[in-house]
């Protein structure tokens, strides 16, 4: 959910979700919603340029360290890529990609067509404060670049622990906001060390455990962001 004051989070009853500024020139803005929830041509684009920018969905997985007979949970999984990488490592088990974009769920279907027809991928239309599964499902679970557009944090994360199983892995990914980043750089819209600790303390709340946090460091085609990753258990 997007609102004003560039690049701040409102934090309320421990509601975080991303702000852009009223000011931003509209076509930006436009640009910003289709990563909240694509949609149409705008939103196809979208999808096909977080599918070239894989390198954090790789770092995702690889934290995850998914074992083949994992049943595997993403929230937000945008166009699949994820989901494809967690799909040739779960290969006797199963792999959920869960997103409320209809353009996201058809190009992750496209992609992961092989894996969906042989019953090892799931693409499903749907939101993170409501998942369409029983409790325990899942022995592991992640989202990328979605909690800034959640519209509610304890709400999302309350319907992640209670689709894990006990001991189950969850691991939650963001860009960290860079001082002095210009507004068409995403690190402008990051997250703030404020903000990560808000999130660690949440799930602390909510009940999950050993949470650790991982960072990196990448210097890409979108320049230099810095990516954190807080990994927990159920």
């Amino acid at each position: 959910m997007m609102r004003s004051e560039a690049s701040r989070h409102r934090e309320g009853r421990g509601q975080v979700w991303m702000d852009v500024d009223d000011g931003l020139p509209r076509v930006l803005g436009h640009c910003f919603e289709q990563f909240a929830r694509p949609s149409g041509l705008l939103g196809r684009l979208a999808g096909h340029l977080m599918a070239k920018l894989d390198d954090d969905d790789r770092w995702l997985v690889g934290l995850l360290d998914v074992q083949p007979a994992d049943r595997v949970l993403e929230v937000g999984c945008g166009p699949g890529v994820a989901v494809a990488l967690l799909a040739e490592r779960a290969t006797a088990g199963l792999v959920v990609g869960l997103d409320p974009s209809e353009v996201m769920i058809r190009q992750a279907a496209r992609r992961n067509r092989a894996a969906v027809r042989a019953g090892r991928a799931e693409l499903r239309l749907g939101m993170d404060s409501a998942l369409p599964y029983p409790d325990g499902h899942f022995t592991k679970a992640c989202t990328i670049h979605s909690l800034y557009f959640w519209p509610s944090l304890p709400d999302g994360l309350r319907e992640l622990h209670r689709a894990l199983a006990p001991g189950g892995q969850l691991v939650v990914a963001v860009r960290m906001r860079r001082a002095g980043a210009g507004r068409f750089d995403p690190a402008y819209f990051g997250y703030t060390e404020r903000q990560l600790g808000d999130l660690v303390a949440a799930l602390e709340s909510i009940g999950f455990g050993e949470v650790t946090r991982r960072r990196w460091e990448q210097v890409g085609r979108i320049g230099r962001q810095t990516m954190e990753a807080i990994l927990a258990r159920r």
